[in-house]
């Protein structure tokens, strides 16, 4: 109803009320009585007038108010303060992963232990409607480390720069959030491809996503590497693209992607990492007075298909580099595959980014969250020519170093909501010695697990 039609019906109560006022006995009031009513009936309206009025400028206060103030807001997402024109923003999310490691075997050198995996809060934010920025620290196992510190333009969707220090693109399990991991641990591919590293990259999805590309400019790490402190003048090229070609047309080949990755460049000083199994226990190490020492090359197809609850992952590693030991040069390459599957077992879609349950896990409803299982086969193999030689000429001690690993997981995943996960991963790993056989290691067995909790 019109605020004119609010007041006409007040003032239409108000003189039936003063009527009912009058001296009872008359039938017809006087002239002056009439008058007095005419008078007191203008007061009250002009009365009225004023309260709406002092209403009104109440109320476009109040929302001025509103407009001008920040939005504050705590929830599943983190928590964050955003201005009023949506222009400025503050995030700020945290992720805490505590593990448990039981190993079986007598000749296993894993000790049975619980440790803090992760722990990170996130600080990420926008400054104006152009330009972004993320730092993420790492407080554990005990270090302070800082693993992203970056700002970004956004141009257009085709189109976006970064500067700072982040994940190179390359590995197609690194690219993954370690928030909505499949397994506790990533598979053997990512041992052999860059981690984190200061740089410039341009990046972009184009044909509405069905096509993605990064291209960087980094300082260059080693394998598995994170880059601290550049010490030389060479730099690395990194490049990917993934192609989503029936993404959006409702087909079974929508969850369909391809993708292709590499890295070129020169790395001088530092020596090469350390190969660890799904565990991380080391089953292969450098023979003292390794260096890196030239060209160093990553070539990486990667794939990934999701049809409803159903997912299949995969991805290979080639990794090429030229070492130094003792002044002898030496060409080595290492090879690294992995294909997984998982099936969310309550019916929720499968994804890279993880799973939301339809209800969360509550023990009075009776509801269980979403439930997920999982299974993987990988391999890391390390080419011969580190072997070759004698104890003073050979770049591995095939005496106590693997030349392959064979990895298979089982893994089984709870998400008792948005925010809270727990896993268990079977570990079964077996072991081949270098060229001359002398390995003898006995298969890795474990048990892993995990629980998550991510605002």
């Amino acid at each position: 109803m019109h605020r004119s039609s609010h007041r006409h019906t007040r003032l239409a109560l108000l003189a039936l009320f003063l009527v009912g006022t009058l001296p009872l006995g008359r039938a017809n009031p006087s002239t002056d009585q009439l008058a007095l009513l005419r008078d007191q009936l203008r007061a009250l309206e002009q009365k009225i007038l004023i309260l709406e009025r002092q209403q009104e400028l109440r109320d476009e206060a109040a929302a001025t108010a509103t407009k001008s103030a920040p939005a504050l807001v705590a929830g599943p997402s983190g928590f964050s303060i955003t201005s009023a024109d949506r222009g400025f923003q503050l995030r700020i999310r945290a992720n805490l992963q505590v593990d448990g490691r039981v190993f079986f075997g007598d000749q296993i050198e894993g000790n049975d232990t619980f440790l803090i995996r992760r722990l990170r809060p996130s600080f990420e934010g926008t400054v104006g409607t152009k330009y972004a920025f993320r730092l993420m620290p790492d407080f554990a196992p005990s270090n302070f480390n800082l693993l992203d510190a970056y700002a970004t333009y956004t141009h257009s969707p085709a189109f976006n720069l970064l500067v700072g220090k982040t994940k190179t693109p390359f590995d197609f399990e690194r690219l993954v959030s370690q928030t909505d991991l499949l397994f506790i641990e990533r598979a053997y591919p990512t041992s052999l491809g860059p981690n984190r590293d200061l740089g410039v990259q341009v990046f972009g999805d184009l044909s509405e996503g069905r096509l993605s590309y990064q291209l960087a400019l980094q300082n260059g790490v080693p394998d598995g590497g994170t880059s601290i402190v550049d010490t030389d003048d060479a730099k690395e090229l990194a490049a990917r693209i993934f192609a989503q070609p029936f993404r959006g047309d409702g087909s079974a080949l929508e969850g369909l992607g391809l993708g292709l990755a590499v890295t070129t460049g020169e790395q001088n000083v530092g020596t090469p990492a350390v190969l660890r199994t799904h565990a991380q226990q080391a089953f292969f190490s450098w023979a003292p007075g390794v260096v890196n020492a030239g060209n160093h090359q990553r070539v990486s197809p990667q794939f990934h298909y999701y049809y409803g609850p159903f997912g299949l992952i995969g991805s290979h590693v080639s990794s090429r580099q030229t070492l130094t030991r003792a002044g002898a040069a030496r060409d080595v390459t290492a090879r690294a595959w992995f294909v997984g599957m998982h099936w969310v077992l309550t019916g929720e879609d499968a994804s890279l980014r993880g799973v939301t349950p339809l209800t969360a896990f509550s023990w009075a409803d009776g509801t269980w969250g979403a439930w997920e299982v999982a299974i993987r086969h990988g391999r890391l193999r390390v080419g011969d020519e580190a072997f070759t030689g004698t104890s003073t000429t050979w770049f591995a001690n095939p005496a106590t170093s693997a030349s392959e690993a064979r990895g298979s997981t089982l893994g089984l995943n709870w998400y008792l909501n948005r925010n809270v996960k727990a896993s268990l991963n079977l570990e079964h790993t077996d072991f081949e010695g270098g060229p001359s056989g002398t390995v003898t290691r006995e298969a890795e067995k474990a048990l892993l697990t995990r629980v998550q909790l991510r605002y």
